[in-house]
């Protein structure tokens, strides 16, 4: 009720964004955000290890060991309310935005309680994790830890893997993060390889567009956009990572975002269809190594799928064409 009041009738104290949800208090996903970010005076937390600094001797202020960034004005809460977000939001479509309405509904989300704030724990130990791994090799590569468009993309990128081959290994971090560096250091570059390719419809050259776009936390799609040049400039990710796709069915969540890009209509006849009648299949059958992630996704009739059995689907279509 205090919090309530304060975010009502605050007019006189400076405050921004993340440190008017602070006000939410004890509750559940506010203390998880404070608690994984930072020390709390008030119960001496243990913080993630991603989040350690020192004390400088000259002016006490916080050198943060793996970030080059500091938590002025709690910005690095702000950064970890919005990963925290997708992982709330949808545990099979990460990649996307979060803007500050999507952090306070959550902030608000009664239904939030301490069994599922501990399991939204787990998946940010992990996270930061890779984050954490990550700043060691451009400390040893660059001698700098992240700065905090290191910190977002890379947090694009882990989404991205997640999203698409699941929990996976690095074969060689040190190697993996040399071919992030590389293509991100390209596609940022202004008098690079791409200085003077424009990038449509944004109107900008791909260095500026990128920049931007990694830097509009609540916009899924100009997110998706920049992560589409990353993950080509990259190449062939799978040769980073240790896949074992045991995975063979796709989840709800999945199957109703296909649909709802699909516009609701069926992917084989065009004609409208609903969860009811759907069913998922594979664009590459899983017998000829098509994995079970989002984008070998695509919703048909259940009639389709069954005759599709274990074919592909262009050569499913291929074949209907041929016999009409």
């Amino acid at each position: 009720m205090k919090g309530k009041i304060f975010r009502t009738l605050n007019k006189t104290t400076d405050v921004n964004f993340i440190e008017m949800v602070n006000s939410y208090g004890d509750i559940p996903v506010a203390n998880l955000i404070r608690e994984i970010a930072r020390l709390v005076p008030q119960i001496e937390n243990s913080f993630h290890e991603l989040f350690s600094f020192t004390l400088s001797k000259e002016n006490g202020k916080a050198i943060f060991q793996y970030l080059n960034f500091d938590n002025d004005r709690l910005k690095i809460d702000h950064m970890v309310a919005r990963i925290c977000y997708r992982y709330y939001k949808s545990s099979s479509l990460l990649l996307g935005g979060s803007s500050d309405t999507d952090i306070e509904t959550m902030y608000m989300d009664n239904s939030i309680t301490k069994e599922v704030a501990d399991n939204l724990k787990l998946k940010l130990i992990g996270h930061f994790n890779f984050l954490r791994n990550m700043s060691q090799y451009r400390k040893m590569i660059f001698k700098k830890a992240l700065s905090q468009h290191d910190f977002k993309v890379l947090s694009y990128l882990y989404f991205y893997i997640s999203d698409n081959y699941g929990t996976v290994n690095l074969k060689n971090a040190e190697e993996f993060y040399r071919a992030f560096g590389t293509a991100n250091k390209a596609l940022l570059n202004k008098e690079g390889t791409y200085k003077s390719v424009t990038h449509t419809p944004s109107g900008y050259t791909v260095p500026i567009m990128y920049s931007k776009y990694i830097g509009a936390p609540g916009h899924s799609g100009k997110i998706k956009m920049a992560m589409t040049y990353l993950i080509k400039e990259i190449g062939d990710i799978e040769t980073y990572l240790d896949i074992r796709d045991t995975k063979r069915s796709f989840t709800t969540l999945e199957k109703e975002a296909k649909l709802a890009e699909q516009k609701f209509v069926c992917a084989v006849d065009g004609k409208k269809l609903s969860m009811k009648d759907a069913q998922a299949a594979h664009m590459i059958s899983h017998k000829d190594g098509g994995k079970t992630i989002y984008s070998n996704l695509v919703m048909v009739r259940a009639i389709y799928n069954q005759e599709m059995g274990t074919m592909d689907f262009d050569l499913y279509m291929q074949a209907r064409l041929k016999a009409a």
